[in-house]
């Protein structure tokens, strides 16, 4: 190694006025200006000392301003005295890599600044010939907060993987690229595929043991919507940027197939961009299965309760019909027998005359028994003028027995088929009966009309109003009783009440479903 340099020897300086070693080398001011502006303001850490005894030449201003020193304070100094080294045989390690091969290329060293604090740094050296003795260029940059943001992010990402890997839900995540970056237990176990055999897959690989093809899957979807691929779902649900769907999957446990629940949501970095997706899936067989039980089980129970009720009322009209024509007759002839006999006893028999008016007021009270009780039970004007006249009637009936103050709107085209219009008037009923039971009202509106899609029945009155748990009661017959009434012709009844404010129970059918019989 030729002669080192003297103590103070300034590589590429050129301050107060001296010339650098390059200038007076080349006699290129201007490429030493440039070396020099590059060497000044260069990010990372740049030193130049003299290899045979260590004494720093010279130094940049990012080297300054990391080590806390002076620039006065380093120059001519060892990187020894300054007490730079953490590990002081990293040096030794380094020299000898030197003389060995002239440079080191991309070494991590621990180094201390003026304030003691130990930094890890990126190192690289290599030994420069020149005229006048060789010269050690360093060039460094300092790791210390990139190696702890990876230590971080690789907590971070055990962690996660943790997480994932424990998760009771079968749960896969895929990079942008769509390459698989984690596969849980759950999911080995669901599909019959290890992680080892997953890992590092693309090209929707992951597809291939649930439908045994590759295909887009509910993760896909997470970074463009399909319609076509969503149309494959038996439900499909967006909230924000999470999809919620449930499908049927025929490949999984050997061809035997699973309905399946999955989640899907994006996964972003600090700044929001998107760097991956994951997906949960369960297994919800048994569950949708004992769902389709529970659904047919209450289809068989709906349609016994209409058997049930369409009974009911072909019995109300029957014992109706029986009570109007059978019992109303025999009232009839009795009442012209008594009226017959009133005219062939004499004036004298008072005591006769008296039982036969005693014996008219009771067939007439008993008339008019027979016909409330008819009517209650199948009013004679529902089966032969229709729901409207029906409606007519029973509004005025309340009207005169109850005093209080009520106005009907109705659509007289309206004219639903029979069951229909039972249901509609049984329903009416039923919510009269609360007004009068309940409400303590002074007024009632009652209206039958249609709109463009449905046929209305709406009943309000300006009472003491129903709560939200009244309505919520499955305790109340009443109610539950004209739900089910709406429910057996296709309609949706809703109630609706505010304290001291009243009560609305409306009926909404749709059209086609209170059309005409032909």
């Amino acid at each position: 190694m030729k002669d080192s340099l003297e103590t103070g020897d300034v590589f590429l300086s050129g301050h107060n006025g001296e010339k650098t070693r390059l200038e007076a080398d080349s006699g290129a001011p201007v490429t030493a200006d440039l070396y020099r502006s590059f060497f000044d303001f260069s990010s990372d850490l740049m030193a130049v000392t003299d290899p045979g005894t260590g004494r720093i030449l010279d130094v940049n201003q990012a080297f300054v301003g990391w080590s806390c020193y002076a620039r006065d304070e380093l120059l001519g100094k060892t990187t020894i005295e300054l007490g730079m080294w953490g590990r002081v045989e990293d040096r030794d390690v380094m020299l000898k890599e030197l003389c060995d091969k002239g440079l080191v290329d991309g070494i991590e060293l621990d180094c201390k600044t003026r304030n003691g604090q130990t930094r890890r740094v990126f190192f690289s050296a290599k030994l420069v010939d020149t005229e006048n003795g060789s010269l050690l260029i360093a060039i460094g940059r300092d790791i210390t907060e990139r190696i702890r943001m990876e230590r971080v992010l690789r907590a971070s990402q055990r962690r996660l993987s943790d997480i994932i890997e424990f998760l009771p839900d079968a749960t896969f995540v895929i990079d942008r690229e769509g390459t698989v970056i984690a596969w849980n237990r759950a999911i080995e176990e669901m599909t019959g595929v290890c992680k080892e055999d997953m890992i590092g897959k693309s090209n929707h690989v992951y597809a291939i043991p649930f439908y045994g093809r590759r295909r887009k899957l509910l993760i896909d979807l997470v970074a463009n919507g399909d319609e076509a691929s969503e149309s494959k779902y038996i439900y499909v649900k967006k909230n924000g940027d999470t999809i919620f769907a449930e499908a049927f999957t025929g490949a999984l446990y050997g061809g035997k197939g699973a309905c399946l629940w999955g989640t899907a949501t994006p996964l972003l970095d600090d700044r929001g961009n998107r760097v991956g997706a994951i997906e949960s899936i369960r297994d919800i067989t048994d569950h949708a299965a004992a769902e389709e039980k529970l659904r047919s089980s209450c289809e068989e129970m709906r349609r016994l309760s209409a058997h049930i009720e369409e009974v009911r009322e072909n019995q109300r009209a029957a014992i109706a019909r029986e009570l109007h024509d059978v019992l109303g007759q025999i009232l009839a002839v009795i009442n012209m027998d008594l009226r017959w006999l009133n005219k062939k006893i004499p004036v004298h028999e008072k005591e006769l005359l008296g039982k036969v008016a005693s014996a008219l007021t009771l067939v007439k009270q008993a008339t008019r028994t027979v016909q409330r009780v008819s009517s209650g039970l199948r009013p004679v004007v529902l089966d032969d003028f229709g729901l409207a006249a029906a409606i007519d009637h029973a509004v005025t009936q309340f009207r005169d027995q109850t005093g209080m103050k009520t106005s009907l709107r109705m659509d007289q085209t309206i004219d639903p088929n029979k069951n229909t219009s039972i249901a509609l008037y049984r329903i009416l009923q039923e919510a009269l009966t609360n007004v009068i039971r309940h409400a303590n009202a002074t007024t009632l509106e009652v209206s039958l009309l249609r709109t463009e899609s449905t046929v209305q029945l709406m009943v309000r009155d300006n009472g003491r109003g129903i709560s939200n748990e009244q309505v919520r009661n499955n305790g109340s017959l009443g109610i539950l009783g004209m739900r089910e009434r709406a429910s057996f012709i296709g309609g949706r009844l809703e109630i609706s009440g505010a304290n001291s404010k009243g009560t609305q129970i409306t009926v909404n059918l749709p059209l086609k479903k209170t059309e005409c019989e032909k």
